[in-house]
């Protein structure tokens, strides 16, 4: 089992979508602490800060996993725009 955590900016960005979301965005932490790479993972090319994402509907999760440590680290919760990436 992998640990999740969430970062400050995670946190802040969790409060401020829409209950809905927040309610999937837990469902997928739960999933994500069971095995990170069963879910539809995209693996992100250097130039982002984090190395993995995770679509949820207009939503996007950017991660850090850590599979040497067994921790996923939430960098992110963005809602995707033309500006996102």
């Amino acid at each position: 089992m992998y640990k999740v955590l969430f970062s400050r900016r995670a946190e802040k960005s969790l409060k401020k979508i829409p209950k809905d979301y927040q309610i999937k965005v837990k469902e997928h932490t739960n999933r994500l602490a069971q095995n990170p790479f069963s879910l539809d993972l995209k693996k992100l090319g250097p130039k982002f800060l984090a190395t993995h994402r995770l679509r949820l509907g207009s939503y996007r999760l950017f991660l850090y996993i850590n599979t040497a440590t067994k921790t996923v680290i939430i960098a992110d919760i963005v809602r995707r725009t033309t500006k996102t990436y």
